[in-house]
């Protein structure tokens, strides 16, 4: 028996959702509505029913507005409005589109933010209707957080032209509130600088500029347009509905928030997960689930990204060249030899000083390009070779490959690092002489020059050693004093020269050689320098050098041959045998290098749109200020300017970093740490360069200490910038990992406002080449960080349920750490990397943004931007981005290791096993006098500088002088102070002046006197401090008489005092005492 027919179903009811198509109609207003007129009087109605057409629905004072959306997709349905100071209801529903009318996927719009307007506005109207002013509250900051996200104002949020759904429903509900009845309620809850109120008076304002009319109708919660007729106008539509809610009621539902952004195909939106529920008897925990993810890509189009990772690369593939009305930034660093390792205070002064501030222009956006390379003709050439029993080519390219593996392994990141034994070298050097020479800038000349019979050959200027006839230095070379820093003498101005190959006293012949004549070219000279000066950038240090070279010293025709194999050969008759001398030679190296990057070098050497930027230790003033601009203003053409050589513009000069103790770097004595030894320590290139970088001798001396680098890379870059991005990166891993968005509130505002002035200062430094100043305001920015973090307690807003809060403090900070990530890149371009892969973004991304029209620079860092789009147009992060895993960017250095690293690079000090037992000070003696009760012994008054005063000492030397009073007041001596006071022949002393005794003493003591030639600068040495290189002044007690037992000191040669092999000098940095008399040395040391 077939089974009965089914009973027969009662016929559903057609919901909205089955009926309702695309269309939405929009009574246009009378001209010049009112405000309230707007606000009371906007009607949006349902048309188009089903089985009728919408444009029978159209009126003649009506205008059809077209909301395209996705089949499915969450809408509200508004048929109603608002009226001033009275609640108002709203509707939902699904928009389904007829299966007739249809979408076609290519034309759908991108995704609106209905569904998160809709959850959000609801709340707002049920709290204002019944005076709930705890869910007023947080829906109104949920709704301003949405509201920070709308762009371009009022309109679009759909993504179509005109005025959506989602616009309307949203300006309802906070109209409602921030209408005339509500603005100061509302106030109490939010600023009234918030996105919110900003948002509402924007839209009021364009939509009466519009024309809009509001009508009041009450609005449904539920409604079933069944009934309706496609003919009925909106007005009766909006009727019905007003009597079918006048008999229903609706409950407010509890909100979650789910706003997803407009972001790149392949990017996982951002989303604000469900709330957990609260289970009983349990606590705690954040009351929120991370989000969940589908996606890891972190890009828009991989080809793009991929365009961008490669712009590096692209940059060395292909030479850049001058670009017209750019700016064009040549930037060279001092060419280092080719005969030795660098040691630290090589790499900050030059290379690494250069390729901060390179980096620093690329992510500004200019034209640049880095020029850098070895050295390698010249005297010091042939020595190394000689010594280590190579050739010349074979040396040059051993040290070549070491200069170039440390620089790499710095980071030092050239566009060309080339060396000077080139043909282009050769070419473009020759032809500079030719064309001075055709300008009759260059003479010839016979001069003196030793030579040594046993070689039979003329010795260059470094092959010979003898006594500097500036200051008395024993060791001085044939061409440059190292002590005072002299190089205006000639080889044969040296006392008891001696050669260096073969220990024989070399003896003077004449000789020929070419000069350039600098007297000549002096007038160019001067006028380039004061247009240089007043337009560039010269560090105080260039101008008194340059000045002292010019006008105190004055310009002599200066040697530019001399009789070597090894070097560039000179074009003319009767000089096969001699070659350019490597300071007329070796400049020219920045041009041949830059031949040797592009065949185009004339457009960066030959040009006015070009700036020369150049770095370099303080000891290569002269040459790059004085002699190198002589010899390209000799070769330039008068008649033709633009066949004449760019000039050089700015130059940086660093002062000299010393190594711990005040001992100079050197080689031989195993003082110091060179390029070869870094990796040895296991310290990443990072903080060596920032160390070096924070202790950059911009102004004076600066003195590298173990002790230093522990506490700055301890204290600064791990307490201070690494604990902010950790903090940050690794709490937004534990949420989700996606950038969210911020809802701005007046704090946010001040916190960038001090975030900017910090970024406008840190360029302004930049600019100026004052790094170490840049530096401070980069660690600045990232201390600001560390207290919002510290102030907002995101981790404490989360557990509170504040998702709004936590999510803006997020966002902020992760939108902080991608700008740090820029303003590090010239500092520590490594860890900018590491913090790209953890932000999950391309290096190449990050940017400065370029002047304005004015040329000064204004910054605009807020919260992350909307869409990958604006990202990549402003800069910084971008809203539903997904980032990467968060790790430590630094490793904490810790004593055990500096004592180490202490041990293996102090030389001899370090290897001393005998402690310093004394402090040693320099003294004025003002007086002295003979002791009342003993011939032998003299009573001194003596000046020990600030903070010591005046002491009385007694000493044994009053028989040692013919005229005691005469030869030893106002003079500088050394005087011990940790003695206890004590009394001789009842005459009270609190301290010991040293003396010594020695082969030129005539067996009589010589107090040990000091001076610095002059007495004003005799003044600043009183009360400086001695100690052994390595060792710090002894505060420890010793009695006098255990001076002659325990302790040792000697004079050597050079008047230098001598403690266990180790030289006794000032314990302040960029103080010097000169050597002692010629009388003492040799000698040893009593009292």
């Amino acid at each position: 028996t077939p089974p009965p027919p089914p009973a027969p179903q009662p016929k559903k009811k057609t919901s909205i959702a089955s009926h309702l198509t695309m269309s939405v109609l929009v009574l246009k207003a009378p001209k010049r509505p009112t405000l309230e007129a707007l606000a009371a009087q906007l009607t949006v109605c349902a048309a188009g029913l089903a089985g009728g057409d919408a444009k029978a629905a159209k009126g003649k004072d009506e205008v059809r507005l077209k909301i395209a959306t996705a089949p499915g997709t969450p809408l509200c349905l508004i048929i109603g409005g608002v009226q001033i100071r009275e609640p108002v209801a709203i509707c939902r529903g699904l928009v389904a589109a007829d299966a007739k009318r249809k979408l076609e996927p290519k034309k759908l719009p991108k995704q609106t933010a209905v569904d998160s307007i809709v959850e959000a506005c609801q709340p707002i109207l049920d709290a204002v209707r019944g005076q709930d002013s705890k869910t007023l509250k947080h829906a109104l900051i949920v709704l301003n957080q949405l509201a920070a996200t709308i762009p371009n104002g009022c309109n679009g949020i759909g993504g179509t032209k005109g005025i959506t759904l989602a616009d309307i429903f949203c300006f309802v509900a906070a109209y409602s509130v921030y209408g005339p009845g509500g603005r100061k309620a509302s106030q109490q809850i939010l600023p009234a600088d918030a996105p919110l109120a900003q948002w509402t008076s924007r839209a009021a304002s364009t939509w009466a500029k519009a024309g809009l009319e509001m009508v009041n109708v009450s609005g449904v919660a539920d409604l079933d347009l069944t009934t309706a007729k496609a003919s009925e106008s909106p007005s009766a539509v909006a009727a019905k509905a007003a009597s079918v809610t006048a008999k229903q009621g609706k409950k407010t539902k509890s909100f979650d928030v789910a706003w997803k952004p407009t972001v790149p195909a392949g990017h996982t939106p951002y989303s604000w997960p469900k709330r957990k529920k609260k289970v009983a008897g349990k606590t705690g925990g954040s009351g929120r689930a991370p989000p969940a993810h589908t996606a890891t890509a972190a890009v828009k189009d991989p080809d793009e990204w991929k365009s961008l990772s490669n712009q590096s690369k692209d940059r060395k593939s292909k030479p850049r060249l001058p670009v017209k009305g750019r700016k064009n930034i040549l930037i060279t660093s001092a060419l280092p030899y080719v005969n030795n390792v660098p040691h630290l205070g090589n790499i900050i002064g030059c290379v690494l000083s250069a390729d901060v501030y390179a980096r620093f222009c690329r992510i500004r956006g200019y034209n640049s390009i880095y020029i850098c390379g070895t050295d390698e003709y010249g005297t010091t050439t042939e020595m190394k070779a000689y010594q280590e029993g190579l050739t010349e080519q074979q040396i040059c390219d051993k040290y070549h490959a070491i200069h170039a593996d440390i620089y790499k392994w710095f980071n030092i990141d050239f566009d060309h690092f080339g060396r000077t034994t080139t043909s282009q070298q050769t070419q473009i050097a020759q032809d500079i002489y030719k064309r001075a020479k055709a300008n009759g800038f260059i003479l010839e000349q016979e001069t003196k020059q030793l030579y040594d019979a046993k070689l039979d050959k003329f010795l260059a200027d470094r092959y010979v050693e003898g006594v500097c006839p500036k200051c008395g230095y024993e060791k001085a070379r044939g061409d440059q004093c190292d002590k005072c820093g002299s190089i205006d003498y000639n080889t044969v101005d040296l006392k008891n020269p001696v050669s260096v190959l073969t220990g024989e006293t070399p003896v003077p012949k004449d000789s020929k050689h070419l000069y350039l004549d600098l007297p000549k070219v002096s007038a160019r000279l001067d006028e380039y320098i004061k247009e240089a000066q007043r337009k560039g950038l010269w560090t105080g240090n260039a101008k008194a050098e340059t000045h002292s070279w010019i006008h105190k010293r004055g310009l002599l025709p200066r040697c530019i041959t001399r009789d070597l194999k090894w070097g560039t050969p000179v074009p003319e008759k009767g000089y096969e045998d001699k070659v350019f001398y490597v300071w007329f030679d070796a400049p020219i190296g920045y041009i041949s290098i830059t031949a040797n990057y592009t065949k185009d070098w004339e457009k960066w050497w030959k040009s006015d749109d070009v700036r020369l930027v150049q770095f370099m230790g303080k000891d290569n003033i002269p040459f790059h200020t004085v002699i190198f601009p002589c010899t390209l203003l000799a070769a330039n053409n008068q008649s033709n300017s633009k066949d004449n050589y760019t000039l050089l513009d700015s130059i940086s000069v660093c002062d000299y970093l010393q190594y711990e103790g005040g001992l100079k770097f050197s080689k031989s004595r195993g003082t110091g740490v060179f390029g070869n030894h870094v990796k040895e320590t296991g310290i990443p290139p990072a903080v060596w360069r920032y160390y070096l970088l924070s202790m950059r001798p911009e102004t004076n001396d600066t003195e590298f200490s173990w002790d230093s680098l522990m506490e700055r890379t301890n204290g600064e870059l791990i307490a201070n910038f690494g604990n902010f991005v950790n903090r940050c990166m690794s709490f937004l891993g534990k949420m989700g990992g996606v950038v969210p968005p911020v809802a701005m509130i007046s704090r946010d505002v001040e916190f960038f406002g001090k975030v900017n002035s910090l970024v406008e200062e840190y360029v302004d430094c930049m600019e100026r080449i004052q790094m170490r100043d840049g530096l401070k305001r980069l660690l600045d920015i990232s201390r600001l960080g560390n207290q919002l973090l510290q102030a907002e307690a995101p981790w404490a807003l989360q557990k509170q349920g504040d998702f709004v809060r936590t999510d803006s403090v997020l966002g902020i900070c992760v939108n902080l750490v991608w700008l740090l990530a820029v303003l590090a890149q010239p500092f520590i371009p490594s860890t900018t990397e590491h913090i790209c892969q953890q932000l999950n973004v391309p290096v190449a991304t990050l940017f400065l943004p370029s002047e304005s029209k004015k040329g000064t620079f204004k910054s605009k860092y807020g919260p992350p931007c909307k869409t990958w789009a604006e990202a990549k147009k402003k800069g910084g992060m971008f809203v539903g981005h997904k980032i990467g895993k968060a790790k430590p960017l630094f490793a904490r250095i810790e004593p055990e290791s500096i004592e180490k690293f202490r041990k293996a690079y102090g030389g001899a000090a370090a290897a001393s096993s005998k402690p310093w037992p004394l402090n040693v000070v320099v003294a004025r003696i003002k007086s002295i006098d003979a002791h009342p009760k003993a011939e032998h012994l003299a009573v001194l008054q003596a000046d020990l500088g600030p903070g010591r005063g005046d002491r009385q000492i007694v000493s044994g030397i009053w028989k040692d002088y013919k005229d005691p009073k005469t030869e030893l007041e106002n003079k500088l001596v050394l005087v011990v102070e940790n003695v206890p006071s004590s009394k001789f022949q009842g005459v009270k002393t609190q301290g010991l002046v040293l003396c010594a005794t020695g082969p030129n003493t005539e067996a009589k003591k010589r107090v040990l006197v000091v001076g610095a030639g002059a007495p004003s600068k005799d003044a600043e040495l009183i009360g400086v401090p001695l100690a052994p290189v390595g060792m710090a002044p002894c505060k420890k007690k010793f009695k006098p008489k255990e001076f002659a037992e325990k302790i040792e000191l000697t004079v050597d040669q050079n008047g230098n005092l001598i403690f266990d092999k180790i030289e006794v000098r000032s314990a302040l940095k960029g103080v010097t005492i000169p050597t002692l008399a010629d009388s003492v040395k040799g000698g040893k040391v009593v009292i």
